[in-house]
């Protein structure tokens, strides 16, 4: 759901989004319950040239608590509630029209009005398997915003984020105008406004679409969740370019198996030449798709094995070295080759600018362009965000909660450390239990010292998560357990050494923390920045 900061007053909302939400669902209304219908939404037709006059403004709307006066509902039979029973409430709010899912087939398509005060009544549309059909009923809605963006989807366990926003930043030096859509926000990066999810539901997406068209945006960098894709709040024909990045343990609660989360992430290929795709060839599950990849869908796989360059369109990454301000390699495409030299920490940033760096060579923009796009980007916020300051330890925030994500960071990391290296992590609550074991091995594994914190604990006791993390450690008696997570990094910086790393990891970017369902005020990035502004020494 969008703060309400975000303006989309200007989407397309007249009669003939409803004509066109009728017309995608193959619904033939008789001419007098046109004419009722038009009339509810103030639609007077000229009889001299049959042209609309304006009429007050709806959003296609799911979620009560965002309904406006003379919005359209969707009362929609959702995994976890039933919107039907949301009707009352939609009603209160003076909502134009509902449009309510129906299990019975033979249902779809009937009108019928309730009262909703006396006088005035409330047309009532049954859409069978609405939920299904969302994603197609809203792009019907708001005039099928998509046929005016260049949409680029991004998907995969890790790098979603990182790799979404460096393909803006290019972009954006490539004198396009692109707005991302993803977990730190949508809209330009500059002005990201908060999201409910990393990737928004159909109808908050194509809102969201439309009102990038009325700012004369041109492309859009989005980030594609496993789950928006299990649950088709997103078709894969709503991306013009699909990134698959990589695949490693994570969501396994919802998703159950490694291979339905993998059948999942596939699901942004179409599989035809309406899109092209940009794949890690690097990653074992891309590998698998490869071998027997559709000969109609054009495809630019990126990496660093010597086998990347057996592909028709390809970039690959040679000679990968790593200094105190970045990372620099030598980048061979099917075009030609150059260096890159990147601000960027990190190996795995490696791959986020190889992915980005395809996307814009799909768009046909110059090697000499996009090596001298990616000297100007800057670390992204909460992702391998580096903080120092003289005679004190470095600090590295990130947002890697995942077994693979965790490795990566520290490992990076230890190119750049020259003492010891420290980690704070945990682990989330009503999660993958399975992978608090596994995040804890890669930690005993690559770091020096660990404390074991809190990471959005949600319904479940903080002291059960450590148990599991502890319980997958080793022999190792380098971990402390400080439960409190600003207290846990305040102690971790002030035992570090000047010339020790201290990785905060699993928060980076978000300014939350959650107990129960509360959402706590929490900003790590701000911790670290007290910490280093502070003019004397800190106390745990």
């Amino acid at each position: 759901m969008f703060d309400h900061a975000l303006d989309v007053s200007n989407a397309s909302k007249n009669f003939a989004a409803i004509e066109a939400v009728l017309s995608v669902g193959e619904i033939t209304l008789s001419s007098s319950e046109l004419t009722k219908l038009k009339a509810r939404f103030k639609v007077q037709l000229s009889a001299q040239n049959s042209q609309q006059s304006a009429v007050a403004k709806a959003n296609l709307v799911n979620d009560t608590r965002a309904l406006n006066a003379g919005d359209v509902f969707c009362a929609v039979i959702g995994s976890l509630r039933d919107g039907r029973e949301y009707v009352e409430q939609a009603i209160s709010a003076n909502c134009a029209m509902i449009l309510q899912e129906t299990t019975e087939q033979s249902a779809h398509g009937q009108l019928t009005w309730l009262e909703q005060v006396p006088g005035s009544q409330l047309p009532v549309l049954s859409y069978f398997q609405l939920n299904d059909n969302l994603f197609n009923v809203a792009k019907a809605f708001y005039a099928e915003p998509q046929k005016s963006l260049n949409i680029i989807g991004i998907t995969g366990t890790n790098g979603k984020t990182s790799t979404s926003q460096i393909i803006a930043n290019l972009l954006d030096y490539c004198h396009k105008n692109c707005a991302v859509i993803g977990t730190n926000g949508a809209g330009k990066l500059a002005q990201l406004q908060t999201i409910e999810n990393t990737t928004p539901g159909a109808t908050e997406l194509h809102q969201l679409l439309a009102l990038f068209i009325e700012q004369n945006i041109t492309d859009v960098a989005m980030e594609v969740s496993s789950h928006a894709l299990a649950q088709k709040r997103v078709s894969a024909r709503l991306f013009n370019t699909a990134v698959f990045t990589n695949l490693s343990r994570d969501h396994l609660d919802y998703h159950q198996t490694m291979s339905a989360y993998a059948a999942a992430k596939q699901e942004i290929f179409t599989g035809d030449n309406k899109q092209v795709a940009v794949i890690n060839g690097d990653d074992k599950q891309a590998q698998k798709w490869l071998e027997n990849w559709p000969k109609a869908q054009a495809v630019v796989v990126y990496g660093r094995d010597k086998h990347i360059a057996d592909y028709a369109r390809f970039a690959q990454a040679l000679n990968v070295k790593h200094h105190a301000n970045g990372v620099s390699f030598q980048l061979i495409t099917e075009q030609g080759e150059c260096e890159i030299h990147s601000q960027l920490l990190g190996d795995f940033n490696v791959e986020n600018l190889l992915a980005a760096i395809a996307v814009l060579m799909v768009e046909n923009i110059a090697l000499t362009t996009i090596a001298k796009a990616i000297t100007q980007l800057v670390p992204i916020i909460g992702r391998m965000e580096a903080f120092s300051s003289a005679g004190k330890p470095t600090t590295v925030v990130d947002y890697a909660h995942t077994p693979d994500a965790l490795a990566s960071a520290l490992d990076a990391c230890r190119l750049h450390c020259h003492g010891k290296l420290w980690l704070v992590f945990g682990c989330g609550g009503d999660r993958d239990v399975g992978k608090r074991a596994l995040m804890a091995k890669v930690a005993e594994s690559k770091a020096d010292h660990m404390i074991i914190t809190n990471d959005n604990p949600r319904s479940e006791d903080p002291e059960s998560i450590a148990a599991d993390i502890i319980a997958g450690l080793g022999e190792t008696t380098n971990f402390e357990k400080i439960l409190d997570r600003e207290t846990a990094i305040l102690s971790a910086l002030t035992q570090a050494a000047a010339d020790d790393v201290v990785l905060c990891a699993g928060k980076g970017h978000e300014n939350t923390i959650i107990f129960g369902n509360e959402k706590r005020h929490y900003d790590e990035r701000a911790v670290v920045k007290a910490f280093y502004s502070a003019e004397k020494e800190v106390t745990v």
